[in-house]
């Protein structure tokens, strides 16, 4: 199957087209992209046709497994045109700005058997398997997480803008939200969030999240591109934590050690590298072949949570005006 990249992004260029260089299934990339150089295409592997426009492509390319990394808000428009075409659509998270487009284009890819997924890949990384091995052995059950996640945001990135599909919530709260779902299966039965930090209009760049899972499992989140970079979880249950390393982007190339607190013993599980990414594409690529939809489940899922977060955001945050500096007394 041909894989039709749409935008260059940095992780597109860093993630994605290294994962499709190991996957036999994908026999050729094309790209759409307006502004690569011929230095960075010359590193797109299996490199088919270039296109500058993506109406074109989605229109003259043969069925393929389409992925989406753009702005935010292009994604809803781009993926609708897809799906119509009769193209298989990975996307970028937030795969789609709201529940009601997720829920509208996840019927349009049923009743057309398309793939509609959300490239939430952590998720595929085995440190998750390797995790069930250590409560395994433990004989215990996590009840508690506590996740740091702040990457670094470029201050000229389009994530500070909020006609762009920018701010903290978008950009990272499908990992805040879906990390129950990776543990337990489950979305929260409650679920709180404090914006921290805002830009000048108004938009949030970090939050906390208090989220409540069945039978009293809770994970609580710090979230945003404010403070100095982290990527860590702590699971906790009765007589032991876990710490994580990178769990939301583990390098393809590095092991991940879980750092084990067992009562009096303290231990290191290691997990061998693993490319989440290719993982993932290597499903999205078998749900195609078998025209199923089940990755548009886990999609549902965290929109649905990701929805109530922002809500959650918004009613505990008071109306936002910008302070404005007094230029001096008034005069009379």
């Amino acid at each position: 199957m041909e894989l039709l990249l749409i935008g260059m992004s940095r992780f597109a260029q860093r993630r994605v087209l290294p994962a499709a260089a190991c996957l036999p299934e994908i026999e050729a990339v094309s790209v759409v992209s307006s502004h690569a150089d011929a230095e960075a295409l010359g590193r797109v592997p299996k490199l088919g046709t270039v296109y500058t426009d993506w109406h074109e492509a989605l229109t003259v390319a043969r069925p393929s497994l389409v992925y989406v990394s753009l702005a935010n808000s292009d994604h809803t428009r781009v993926v609708r045109y897809a799906l119509n075409h009769g193209h298989h659509v990975v996307v970028d998270k937030p795969a789609l700005p709201d529940l009601e487009t997720a829920e509208e284009l996840v019927a349009r890819a049923r009743s057309s058997s398309l793939v509609l997924a959300e490239a939430t890949n952590y998720a595929f990384h085995p440190l998750f398997a390797a995790v069930e091995s250590v409560l395994a052995d433990l004989d215990a059950e996590v009840t508690k997480a506590v996740a740091v996640f702040t990457p670094p945001v470029p201050a000229d990135d389009w994530r500070y803008d909020r006609a762009k599909g920018g701010g903290a919530l978008l950009d990272t709260g499908t990992y805040a939200v879906s990390l129950g779902r990776v543990l337990w299966g489950a979305e929260p039965e409650r679920l709180d969030a404090i914006v921290g930090d805002r830009t000048a209009d108004g938009l949030a760049t970090s939050y906390s999240m208090l989220a409540g899972y069945p039978g009293g499992r809770t994970v609580v989140g710090q979230f945003g591109f404010t403070t100095a970079y982290q990527n860590t979880v702590r699971l906790m249950g009765k007589g032991f934590t876990i710490e994580i390393e990178r769990p939301f982007s583990a390098l393809p190339a590095t092991t991940v050690d879980l750092r084990v607190q067992a009562g009096d013993r303290r231990y290191v599980h290691s997990v061998a590298p693993a490319d989440s990414m290719r993982l993932f594409l290597h499903e999205a690529l078998a749900a195609a072949e078998r025209r199923s939809q089940d990755l548009a489940v886990p999609l549902l899922s965290d929109a649905r949570a990701l929805a109530r977060l922002t809500r959650a955001a918004s009613a505990r945050s008071p109306s936002f005006s910008p302070v404005r500096r007094k230029s001096g007394p008034t005069s009379t």
